[in-house]
C-alpha cells in the first residue's frame, strides 16, 4: 500500500477557493446576523429611555397642574382681601372720604 500524504490546509483553501460565492454569502449572513443583534440591542435601549422620558413628562405635567391649582388658590380675591386687611391694615375707603379724580 502506498501512502499519499495530503496537505490538509492546502486542500481546505483549495476547496474554499472553488466555492467563493458560498463563502462570501456565509460571511454576509454572519455580518447581517450581528447587525440585527446590534440594532435590536440599540432599539431596546432607546425604548427604555423613551419610557423613562415619558414617565418624567407625566410627573412634570402632574407637578404643573398642582402649581396651577396653587397659583389659583393663592390669587383668590377673598384671600388677597383678607391678607390686605390683616397684614397691611388696609380697609375699604368710606364713601365720605372717597375722592374721585377725573382726567380732563
Amino acid at each position: 500500500m502506498s501512502e499519499v500524504r495530503v496537505h490538509l490546509a492546502r486542500e481546505i483553501l483549495g476547496d474554499l477557493w472553488r466555492h467563493k460565492l458560498q463563502v462570501v454569502l456565509a460571511i454576509a449572513v454572519l455580518i447581517t446576523a450581528f447587525a440585527v443583534i446590534l440594532v435590536t440591542n440599540m432599539t431596546r435601549g432607546l425604548t427604555a429611555k423613551q419610557n423613562d422620558l415619558m414617565a418624567e413628562e407625566d410627573r412634570l405635567n402632574i407637578e404643573w397642574r398642582h402649581l396651577l391649582l396653587e397659583q389659583g388658590t393663592l390669587a383668590e380675591h377673598s384671600r388677597v382681601a383678607s391678607l390686605a386687611m390683616d397684614k397691611l391694615q388696609m380697609a375699604r375707603p368710606l364713601v365720605t372720604t372717597e375722592k374721585v379724580i377725573t382726567q380732563p
